[in-house]
């Protein structure tokens, strides 16, 4: 997996129950690699979690998370 911008691997971190994804924020305005998204799998859940440090989490159920794949690999074929 990488980041389409700049082919940055994704990094993977306590199996594959999480993964870190180098990003960028648009209200920050950092480079990419600024802001790191921590993406967890949670017991039939998905948590997205930007700045990594738990101030604003996103929650998906698995049906949410499939409808976020299927858009992404629509937009990124």
């Amino acid at each position: 997996m990488t980041h389409g911008t700049n082919d940055l691997p994704a990094q993977p971190t306590g199996g594959r129950r999480r993964v870190v994804v180098h990003a960028s924020c648009s209200v920050h305005r950092g480079s990419v690699g600024f802001t790191n998204l921590v993406v967890s799998r949670r017991e039939g859940e998905v948590e997205l979690n930007p700045h990594v440090d738990g101030s604003c989490t996103l929650t998906l159920s698995e049906n949410e998370a499939c409808t976020l794949r299927d858009a992404l690999t629509e937009w990124l074929s």
